[in-house]
């Protein structure tokens, strides 16, 4: 059996519940970057217990006949000591802002499909920005956030708009791992942008995944709807449930606190719990 303890919990100060967010660390602390349900984006510093509410600029190129934001998934990177976010939804493509002003750094390209998921990440010291489509046989995209370019798109095994992406390390590799609605997982090498292992269809299918060491080696963990399961990527074959979130899961994040790994899930209830994965 998996022992759960919650280490931090708050609500978001906002009319709608928390669709979805991402972890930053500035000048030591974790940051949560959260979005809600009617496009309001928040920061939360959990030390701190402290909210601040941001705006951001419409991502369309003045020349585009769209005026409009929409940002239902989220995604945040440290670059030059600042957050730079990169999001969209069902009916606005990937775009990237500076959080603290709000200006778009990387125009919607609406030659894509909407977003479904979006991620912060690091590859080989570099920031990047994750974003996978709402749409069926969803393209994963990832940028380099310093060039403001593509570095790798990759579409294979999903038939589904993207319900969660993670990163880590698998061995030596540098991966991410995607998760769909449809129940897929995919863990991409993205040193060589291919697909490494491929997880049979979980039913229910996946609004989160992320990489967790259980018994001194990684495996994926992902959230269907109020279950939490693990996953093995040496074998791509899916465990027992463990202990369920209190209400509908919309998201799932890992990150460091006090020396032990915490498994972040958000709820459709608003809130946000930080939990301890102690053993398996």
């Amino acid at each position: 059996m998996t022992a759960f303890s919650v280490i931090r919990s708050a609500v978001i100060p906002s009319a709608g519940p928390i669709q979805d967010f991402d972890i930053v660390r500035l000048d030591g602390r974790p940051l949560l970057v959260c979005v809600d349900t009617v496009n309001g984006v928040f920061l939360w510093d959990p030390s701190e217990d402290r909210w601040s509410r941001h705006q951001l600029d419409m991502p369309f190129h003045k020349d585009s006949d769209l005026r409009f934001t929409e940002v239902l998934a989220i995604g945040a990177v440290v670059h030059n000591g600042r957050i730079v976010i990169g999001g969209g939804a069902t009916h606005q493509p990937f775009a990237q802002w500076d959080l603290g002003s709000g200006a778009v750094r990387v125009f919607a390209d609406e030659s894509h499909a909407g977003l479904g998921k979006s991620l912060g990440m690091e590859l080989d010291g570099r920031p990047m920005l994750v974003g996978g489509d709402s749409s069926t046989c969803p393209r994963v995209r990832v940028y380099d956030v310093e060039r403001r370019e593509l570095h790798a798109e990759l579409c294979e095994h999903h038939f589904d708009g993207l319900g969660g992406l993670t990163s880590g390390m698998l061995k030596d590799r540098p991966v991410l791992v995607s998760g769909s609605w449809d129940g897929s997982a995919v863990v991409w090498d993205l040193r060589e942008r291919r697909s490494l292992v491929k997880f049979g269809r979980y039913v229910g299918g996946l609004q989160g995944v992320g990489l967790v060491p259980v018994g001194g080696r990684p495996h994926v963990v992902a959230a269907s709807r109020a279950e939490v399961v693990l996953g093995d990527p040496e074998t791509g074959e899916w465990g027992e449930p463990l202990a369920g979130h209190d209400g509908e899961v919309s998201a799932v994040r890992l990150t460091e606190l006090d020396g032990r790994t915490a498994v972040i899930t958000a709820g459709r209830d608003g809130r946000l719990l930080m939990r301890s994965l102690d053993s398996v």
